[in-house]
């Protein structure tokens, strides 16, 4: 069993905006996340068969368990590129993200589901 996870820069002044704006931490911290494309296709690439790719995703029902720490979701989309042909497969799916945020190492650890073993890279 193999349990993703991603570890992102966060600002002092993002943290600081989060924790004195609880109303608005889940709009401020999303934000944030929607800016670190790259960081958060490589959680996304974990749970995708052979060559797919991340076209496109987006965050949605951010929540905060408490100060610092809460859930959310991406949806996406991720597309293959089949040989000389150029065929297209698209593959629509969703991933449930925990997240915590350090406030000493400035960062913001994602955590995904669990990927069961049957359904990892090794068996496509």
């Amino acid at each position: 069993m193999k349990i993703p996870e991603e570890k992102l820069s966060i600002s002092d002044n993002i943290i600081q905006a989060i924790v004195d704006q609880p109303s608005n931490a889940p709009k401020i911290l999303k934000e944030d996340l929607s800016n670190q494309k790259t960081e958060i296709s490589y959680l996304i690439d974990n749970y995708l068969p052979g060559r797919y790719k991340v076209s496109i995703f987006k965050i949605i029902e951010l929540v905060f368990t408490d100060e610092l720490h809460g859930k959310f979701r991406i949806n996406y989309n991720a597309t293959e590129f089949s040989g000389c042909e150029l065929t297209e497969t698209e593959l629509a799916n969703f991933i449930n993200v925990n997240f915590a945020i350090d406030k000493d190492t400035f960062q913001v650890i994602l955590t995904g589901e669990e990927i069961r073993e049957r359904d990892s890279f090794e068996e496509f």
